[in-house]
């Protein structure tokens, strides 16, 4: 079990990137390709090496385990058509300019799907997505390494968030409080996952486990949509590949 100072500093992590996307106005997307693809090589590498393997072992049923898995996994689909992909990265800013051999070119920016309906939209389904991953983080022996993963994850989504804000031509006060809104979820899964079992005991290592199985279908999927998406051009690149072989290695490290 983590201790609840360990909530703040995710309340913090996520604060901080952010807030400093807003100040700076970055819009660097290729930076954040590959923090991306680092933070998506070690999330997996940390399913594979340490979460999948406790929750396994300590449910005792694989048949419900797997069951857990798959429904997280499609859960996060269903979040990704809510939040148009925030939650790997995708936020489609890319300037093309067609050429139709007269004295102009024609510009078109593509921003992101969700952006340009109701930025609520997107908050909605980052932080069901947030709140169900601190779920599982006050139960059980796992927790340590899921609060990694969720702070490798949330570092680079919070940079993301925050430069659609921007792009977006959001407000200051807007892109705060979504900021706020999102950094606070995930704390607010944990409370209140253990405001449920307030005593502990087996009940609650068994319903920590459970959750934990249902987010590492969410971070299945979300790690694996980073990493096999294609580069532009379709071109995968050493550096890139370099990025991810770092981000396994990283968990390996901690072993």
């Amino acid at each position: 079990m983590i201790p609840f100072s360990k909530l703040l500093l995710l309340v913090f992590s996520v604060f901080a990137c952010g807030g400093l996307v807003l100040i700076f106005k970055w819009k660097n997307e290729k930076l954040l390709k590959l923090l991306l693809a680092y933070s998506g090589a070690f999330i997996l590498a940390l399913c594979l090496f340490h979460l999948l393997p406790d929750v396994y072992e300590g449910l005792h049923n694989p048949t419900q385990t797997g069951w857990l898995i798959i429904a997280g996994f499609l859960l996060q689909l269903l979040l990704d058509y809510i939040s148009g992909g925030i939650e790997h990265g995708h936020m489609h800013t890319d300037n093309h300019s067609h050429h139709h051999g007269h004295s102009h070119d024609h510009s078109h920016e593509h921003k992101h799907p969700v952006m340009q309906r109701f930025p609520w939209m997107l908050m909605l389904g980052l932080c069901t997505h947030a709140f169900i991953e601190g779920i599982p983080l006050l139960f059980n022996q796992s927790g340590g390494d899921l609060y990694t993963a969720i702070i490798f994850h949330n570092i680079p989504i919070s940079i993301t968030l925050m430069t659609l804000f921007i792009i977006a031509g959001k407000s200051v006060t807007n892109s705060l409080t979504a900021l706020i809104i999102f950094a606070l979820m995930t704390p607010l899964g944990a409370l209140a996952a253990y405001y449920i079992f307030p005593e502990g005991g087996a009940s609650a290592d068994h319903f920590g486990l459970m959750a934990l199985a249902f987010v590492i279908g969410i971070f299945l999927h979300i790690s694996t949509t980073i990493l096999f998406e294609s580069d532009q051009n379709h071109r995968f690149n050493l550096i890139k590949l370099l990025t991810i072989l770092l981000g396994i290695l990283s968990v390996l490290i901690l072993d």
